[in-house]
């Protein structure tokens, strides 16, 4: 089966520190991934993937038990379309999630993959909230920027920069 990949680079403007992406969101949460699905958006010039959450935890924004967020890129057929810096889920995949409002009840990760962070932890240990910058480049971040931090410390930096 012949598969073929394009490419498309992307540039982010920064800042991406925790606290600016949840001022500018609509809402972030705590979510596991239940659902994938890639179509071609209208045109048939890019393929879009439909990311369904199921909230674990809303930090911002009205709780919703589930919600659609819809990203850049997928597979549909015997065609992959990766978009540099868009946010990549796994199924079952544990995230945080700083979103925009598309329409209702559709949302997109703010700032692409900078808005992204995966959760995980060997057994036994605390759970760690990790973001993946690959294939982007951002003007205007700081280099102070948290990329890792244990979920407790991102809940506490979202919640307490909400609370000023």
């Amino acid at each position: 089966m012949l598969r073929l990949l394009f490419l498309l680079a992307a540039t982010v403007r920064g800042p991406a520190d925790v606290a600016s992406l949840a001022s500018a969101s609509d809402t972030v949460v705590h979510a596991q991934v239940v659902l994938r699905t890639s179509a071609w958006g209208a045109g048939g010039g890019q393929i879009f993937t439909t990311v369904v959450l199921r909230s674990l935890e809303t930090w911002k924004g009205a709780a919703q038990r589930e919600l659609s967020v819809v990203v850049p890129g997928g597979a549909v057929d015997e065609l992959d379309q990766i978009v540099q810096g868009a946010a990549a889920f796994r199924d079952g995949e544990e995230v945080v999630v700083f979103l925009e409002r598309r329409a209702p009840g559709v949302f997109q990760v703010h700032r692409m993959a900078l808005g992204k962070f995966s959760v995980g932890a060997p057994a036994g240990l605390p759970k760690r909230a990790v973001r993946d910058r690959t294939g982007l480049s951002c003007v205007g971040c700081g280099a102070d920027e948290q990329d890792d931090l244990s979920l407790d410390e991102l809940r506490a930096h979202v919640l307490g920069s909400l609370s000023k």
